[in-house]
């Protein structure tokens, strides 16, 4: 049995998101606020026209059509060369540029703020922390002052949009754990929510956190504290009771504050899953379908597909070491089995993810040019990142996904691959059984990432499958995908009983968790 037997059966729609919406929030103006921002204004080649592209990034993807469905403004730091030219005196454009539906409102950071802020406490001290990688750390006075600076900036661009009115306020992820609380000092008559789109470490590595109690005390300023989990509403709890010494509520999930209660709750994240099975079958899919099995499979046989950022957590090193394991003990795949991993480039000038991005070429050409012939080369490493039209024929194309997560919060590209299946027999998911999205399909076929025996094995195993057992996962891989209006509206109606003074009722996954 999966979180299908107790989660909504009937797949919701940017309808239904609005009507929770209105439910939840009948007389307040909705806010969601963001480090990444969803559109960037950049000028082409020529420096004679400012064009317009979206960023990669889960969140980003996720949120977007969220935002086009239910309205309100977006506050962002704006990132794009051309970001100040086309917004108004308070910082503001109409986005998506092609059908306007709601607000962009910038935020402006320097080079100190990038560096300190972003790439110094963001994503090389609470990224490797809430990764378990405690020894990538990077503890500096500097990045937390300028951390906690940001975030009150973040904060007053808030309480300046919103002045007077009432409003509901959806903070996303771990840049900024600190602004609810700064909002709050100043408007507790404001809902205030938060999202934390990665994990949340356990209290043993939680501890390395220096200005731990802060963090908890940022977070413990939300009315609803999101995470994907169970596990890690968990975990956040425990360093709660802990670093805090504060009463946790475990019944009710939830801790009791001066002026609001916090509950905690787990919501899995989705995607848009009509929009990646119509960009699979866009006209001209069948065209483009038959360049992509022509250009890596020339021979025929079979396809498999990968798309990471460059990043430690994702572990694209493991993933290699038994694709090379794989045509090493399986010699018959040679020529049959080809590989294209799409490798993003991601937080380029950490040493971390410049070393990285090193070594998965070396141990790329190295594969190569062991197993590969004159016409067939066994993976394809493609540094770029790809949009949605692109990305959905690619997983239409194979026959198998493989995702090698050692820690993540969901894990998008999972659902990606499964909303883009729409030919039968289908293809596998191979998916690690420390992304959280293994908790949430069923169908998919576990592996261990650490294990790279175990790991080539079962990808061999994963390629044999029978058309019918191959059919009879992916339908139930379909049946258990819920959609990202799913996870907006069930978000809206918890967090709506909160603002009622109700207690939130438990959300799918926290009921799933404790069926089970």
């Amino acid at each position: 049995m999966s979180i299908e037997a107790v989660a909504p059966r009937r797949r919701l729609g940017p309808g239904d998101v609005g009507e929770a919406l209105r439910r939840a929030f009948p007389d307040r103006r909705f806010l969601v606020v963001s480090n990444r921002e969803p559109y960037e204004h950049s000028w082409d080649d020529r420096q004679a026209e400012i064009v317009v592209r979206r960023p990669a990034g889960g969140l980003v993807a996720a949120l977007d059509p969220l935002m086009q469905a239910a309205g309100g403004v977006w506050i962002a730091w704006g990132s794009g060369e051309a970001d100040a030219d086309v917004v108004d005196e308070r910082q503001r454009v109409r986005v998506p540029p092609e059908e306007p539906a709601y607000t962009l409102r910038r935020l402006w950071l320097d080079e100190q703020d990038i560096h300190h802020y972003y790439y110094g406490y963001a994503n090389q001290f609470l990224w490797p922390l809430c990764h378990l990688r405690p020894k990538l750390t990077r503890i500096r006075s500097r990045y937390w002052q300028r951390y906690e600076a940001v975030n009150q900036r973040f904060a007053d661009a808030v309480l300046d949009e919103v002045a007077g009115d009432r409003a509901a306020i959806w903070f996303q992820d771990y840049h900024l754990a600190l602004a609810p609380v700064q909002v709050r000092r100043r408007r507790s008559d404001l809902a205030i929510s938060h999202f934390w789109h990665i994990p949340f470490p356990p209290l043993e590595l939680f501890r390395v956190a220096t200005n731990g109690a802060d963090l908890l005390d940022g977070l413990l300023a939300n009315d609803l504290l999101g995470f994907h989990l169970p596990l890690f509403c968990d975990n956040f709890l425990r360093c709660v009771e802990s670093v805090l010494n504060v009463p946790v509520d475990w019944d009710r999930r939830a801790v009791a504050r001066a002026d609001h209660t916090c509950f905690v709750r787990a919501l899995p994240i989705s995607i848009d899953i009509d929009a990646y099975a119509e960009a699979a079958t866009a006209p001209g899919a069948e065209a483009r379908l038959a360049r992509i099995r022509s250009r890596y499979t020339p021979r025929g046989g079979k396809l498999g597909i990968g798309v990471d950022r460059i990043d430690y957590s994702k572990g694209l090193e493991e993933k290699l070491s038994a694709l090379d394991m794989l045509w090493d003990r399986y010699p018959e795949l040679r020529e049959q089995f080809t590989y294209v991993q799409v490798a993003v480039p991601s937080r380029t000038g950490i040493e971390a993810y410049d070393w990285l991005r090193e070594k998965l070429d070396r141990m790329v050409w190295s594969i190569n040019d062991r197993y590969g012939t004159a016409d067939w080369r066994p993976i394809h490493l493609l540094d770029e990142s790809l949009p949605m039209e692109r990305l959905a024929l690619l997983y239409r194309a194979a026959d198998m996904c493989v995702v090698s997560s050692l820690q993540d919060g969901m894990n998008l590209v999972a659902k990606e691959y499964v909303a883009s299946q729409v030919d039968e027999p289908g293809g596998v998911l191979v998916l690690s059984r420390f992304a959280g999205a293994v908790e949430e399909l069923d169908g998919s076929v576990e592996v261990n990432p650490y294990d790279p025996e175990s790991f080539a094995a079962t990808m061999h195993e994963a390629l044999s499958l029978t058309a019918a057992e191959r059919s009879d996962r992916l339908d139930r891989l379909q049946r258990s995908l819920r959609s990202i209006y799913d996870w907006m509206a069930e978000t809206f109606d918890v967090w709506g009983a909160v603002m009622r003074g109700e207690d939130a009722p438990l959300s799918a996954a926290d009921r799933w968790n404790r069926f089970r």
